[in-house]
């Protein structure tokens, strides 16, 4: 059976987020994409959106409601700014526009459409959260800059965790962390399966898990099994 789908940010042509629209719309479903930025595509569910005007983003919501009164999957899968993520700016005055855009895309508006959609959320309806595992990784060696980026990441997870334990309708909820490895096409092919038919096939046992490249995608609706954290 077909679903509806909501992706938001589908990302660059040749990344998981335009391969996974690709996918989903060859199979037959019904697919709108909402990004920040204009693609030019000439599809109609291709749907530019300025995430800075939240009265924009809400308008997209209710046209969107009104045309799709169930909505089975959200995914999001934007990845917003990074503020800060310098070390030049650690110990200068903070800029605060700046911090609220890197909480904003990453979680602010996240929040404005599940809020603006939950009407259309029904029974066995998902939604996925694409966090990083850098939001996991504390005393990390790499990317030991980016300050920004994990931590709106992980407030973004929190928040859909919060969601799962306190949701009023089986709506289930759930964040991923896939590590897309695009410098190696087999793994990469492998890592794009796996995530792809969690997203797809995943049940409300998942609801407040988190799936990520470090517990090797354990869980029994993705087949195969890849332990990211030894490659």
């Amino acid at each position: 059976m077909s679903k509806n789908i909501l992706v938001v940010g589908a990302g660059n042509p040749d990344k998981f987020g335009q391969h996974f629209v690709k996918k989903t719309r060859e199979e037959g479903n019904r697919v709108i994409v909402f990004s920040h930025k204009n693609h030019n595509t000439s599809n109609v569910d291709d749907r530019h959106i300025n995430y800075n005007d939240i009265e924009q983003v809400k308008s997209k919501c209710v046209e969107l409601s009104n045309e799709l009164p169930v909505i089975d999957i959200v995914l999001f899968n934007q990845v917003g700014s990074g503020y800060p993520d310098n070390p030049t700016q650690f110990f200068n005055e903070p800029n605060v526009d700046e911090y609220n855009k890197s909480i904003a895309g990453a979680v602010v508006i996240p929040h404005l459409i599940i809020a603006s959609l939950y009407n259309n959320l029904v029974v066995g309806s998902k939604v996925v959260y694409m966090g990083s595992t850098m939001a996991l990784e504390y005393e990390r060696k790499h990317y030991v800059s980016g300050v920004g980026y994990p931590s709106a990441k992980s407030f973004a997870m929190h928040l859909i965790s919060s969601m799962a334990r306190c949701r009023t309708k089986e709506v289930t909820f759930s964040s991923m962390c896939p590590y897309f490895l695009y410098d190696q096409p087999e793994l990469y092919k492998q890592t794009f399966e796996q995530t792809y038919n969690y997203i797809l096939t995943h049940d409300d046992s998942m609801n407040g898990k988190l799936v990520h490249q470090f517990n090797g995608f354990e869980n029994p609706y993705v087949p195969g099994k890849i332990n990211y954290a030894k490659q």
